[in-house]
């Protein structure tokens, strides 16, 4: 029964003999070391838009020389409050990459409190400013977990700086908390497959059958892993003239997306109905097919206008070495998908595959 579990990580069609016992430690670094991929396109390019800075300044002469040096050095400053009741409002509506807090703020909460309250709510780093650097100041301010710290009058440099290594900071920690939510996600994928491999009562019925729960179960940590706004499962069934017609069969969506599964025309599609008719060879072969709205023609478009969709990520399912079906991340913005949350989609068909072709 342990077959299927040393089979999921790299199956391939035509490859079962070369299969082997990789699917825990060797897919767990591939995803590990494939951090450095992220927010990067096809060409090596680097993706990353212009960085948000929110201003926290009680001083208006002060917070406007702030915004206009952040400015002029490339960052996007959308507002200047004064507050920290503004500032955990604007963090919320803004969502800004990094926050320049003054630590001395009119009204009754200052920079330290509304600092600890944004981080906890929606873990935007904070650089601290102040006139005072004295002990008691610096220690309280540490509490807080900024990262870094700014004493007036600025220099620009110093500002520059200290802006761009709290962006490098909290990139990689970004990236890493990513990461490991994505390893736990395929662990705890990996083992669902041990239970239902060691249990013939939670065994599929017949070849493509997983209950939905088990499916929610399987793709709700890794869409939550990811960050996607959902993800699809489609089958593909071969007709006696030599067609196919795809189905989503299962779904699972994030909080903010559309239901999609029940909508007509998910049903008992083709792929040269939605202008794909090229898709069938590619994932025949195993690849991985990227989407965006903006990077494919007019008339590829269909399944993600369906699907709400800017971008997808769609990787095929193999059964004993016969395409099944495919499976999707997709999201209602335009994502450049990392390799290691690729790799990630790929296990997860693979484990699927595994497991709905075990009897």
């Amino acid at each position: 029964m342990d077959r299927i579990v040393r089979n999921a990580a790299y199956s391939r069609p035509g490859k079962t003999a070369e299969r082997d016992d990789r699917i825990g430690q060797e897919s767990r670094n591939k995803i590990y070391h494939n951090v450095s991929g992220m927010n990067r396109d096809k060409g090596g390019k680097n993706m990353e838009k212009m960085k948000k800075i929110l201003v926290v300044e009680d001083e208006f002469v002060t917070a406007s020389e702030i915004r206009a040096r952040l400015t002029d050095m490339g960052f996007e400053v959308p507002a200047a409050v004064d507050t920290g009741l503004d500032a955990i409002r604007m963090a919320e509506e803004l969502k800004p990459d990094i926050i320049v807090m003054d630590i001395t703020l009119k009204g009754k909460m200052n920079g330290i409190e509304a600092a600890e309250q944004i981080q906890a709510r929606f873990d935007i780093p904070v650089v601290f400013l102040t006139a005072h650097s004295d002990d008691a100041t610096v220690e309280k301010a540490v509490k807080a977990e900024p990262f870094g710290y700014l004493i007036k009058p600025l220099e620009g440099r110093a500002l520059k700086t200290t802006i761009q290594m709290a962006l490098y900071k909290s990139k990689t920690e970004q990236e890493i908390k990513k990461r490991d939510a994505i390893l736990f996600a395929v662990s705890s994928a990996v083992e669902w497959l041990l239970r239902i491999s060691r249990s013939d009562s939670h065994a599929p019925d017949k070849i493509g059958d997983i209950d939905n729960a088990d499916i929610q179960d399987i793709l709700g940590p890794i869409g939550l892993a990811v960050e996607a706004c959902s993800m699809g499962i489609f089958t593909i069934q071969p007709g006696p003239d030599g067609s196919s017609t795809v189905s989503m069969k299962y779904e699972w969506i994030g909080s903010e997306c559309h239901r999609n599964e029940c909508i007509p025309e998910l049903k008992l599609f083709t792929f040269s109905s939605i202008g794909v008719s090229h898709w069938y060879g590619l994932l025949s072969k195993g690849e991985f097919i990227p989407l965006t709205i903006t990077g494919i023609p007019e008339t590829e478009k269909t399944l993600l206008n369906l699907l709400h969709a800017k971008s997808g990520a769609i990787i095929p399912i193999f059964i004993r070495d016969t395409l099944w079906g495919f499976i999707g991340f997709f999201d209602i913005t335009e994502k450049i998908r990392s390799a290691d949350e690729i790799e990630a989609l790929r296990i997860t068909a693979n484990l699927l595959g595994a497991a709905m072709g075990y009897r």
